[in-house]
């Protein structure tokens, strides 16, 4: 009954957060008489809100499917969801080696590394790909190496380069979280065990510690899908990329754009990465309950 309930109030609310979001602008004017200063209109705020919403019942706000299903919106649609998918791969591959190398040395030098993780991780994800971006401009120009392909140009794409730049913070944020859990589960009393009858330290840590923190990780997911899916919006950005959230940015300054459009075009981005988000999650649980796991 909890799952039935669930869903259409998740579907629900996003719409009303969608519609006060398109709403949100009428909240605020500029005073009379030349005024520099914000004034609050709650009542253009409501009358708003309230045109937006009966958008949604008009046979005409329907009539923007074969406007979507273009070649070009499906080749953007399609081109982001790549990134998004290949750049979740990097990031729990780039995240779990720098865990796994970190545990396998000395406690003393990994306190000190754990602080030079912490250091990047914290850093904001527009300065670090700005540092790059004028890194690679700076190698290009000095010497004339270009590594990558990193801007759109002529209808190709490039590929690689996004995927990595969009799994760089988001595998540092992984790589923290793998870390303490694994930190957590060398208190364990099986860990003792295993070393009591002898068995490496490399052999606890990826045979049996690993099989212990896998439901955990998997649960863990939902929050790097999200940072991955944010950092796209700048990488697509900086990079002049043209992915779906150009198509998401055309739609929203364009004045014919209805609230039911909008809120398809976002629907159809987020539905793929939701269910990838369930399916891994479910996948976690019932690893969890198979091993006697509560999570």
């Amino acid at each position: 009954m909890k799952k039935i309930i669930h869903y259409p109030f998740l579907i629900l609310t996003s719409a009303a957060g969608l519609l006060f979001f398109m709403s949100f602008p009428k909240l605020f004017n500029f005073r009379p008489n030349g005024s520099e200063h914000l004034g609050f209109k709650l009542m253009d705020f409501f009358k708003a809100f309230i045109a937006t919403t009966l958008q949604f019942f008009e046979a005409d706000s329907w009539l923007f499917f074969e406007k979507w299903n273009q070649e070009t919106v499906i080749e953007r649609y399609t081109y982001s969801l790549e990134i998004i998918l290949v750049s979740l791969v990097f990031t729990i591959f780039i995240g779990s080696c720098i865990a796994y190398i970190l545990m396998s040395i000395s406690f003393k030098k990994r306190s000190k590394l754990k602080h030079v993780l912490n250091f990047f991780e914290g850093l904001p994800d527009l300065l670090i790909i700005f540092i790059i971006q004028m890194s690679l401009f700076a190698l290009y120009r000095d010497f004339g190496i270009r590594l990558v392909t990193m801007y759109g140009l002529a209808g190709k794409e490039p590929l690689i380069f996004p995927m990595i730049i969009n799994s760089l913070l988001p595998s540092m944020f992984f790589a923290q979280y793998l870390l303490k859990i694994m930190e957590e589960e060398y208190e364990k009393h099986y860990i003792l065990l295993g070393q009591a009858k002898g068995l490496s330290n490399l052999h606890i840590l990826f045979v049996h510690l690993t099989r212990n923190i896998v439901p955990v990780m998997s649960i863990h997911i939902k929050t790097i899908i999200f940072m991955i899916t944010t950092n796209l919006v700048l990488v697509e950005q900086m990079f002049v990329l043209n992915g779906y959230t150009k198509e998401l940015y055309n739609l929203l300054i364009t004045r014919g754009g209805s609230p039911v459009q909008v809120f398809f075009y976002v629907g159809v981005f987020l539905v793929p990465l939701m269910l990838l988000e369930r399916v891994v999650t479910l996948s976690g649980k019932k690893a969890a309950n198979a091993r006697g796991l509560n999570i």
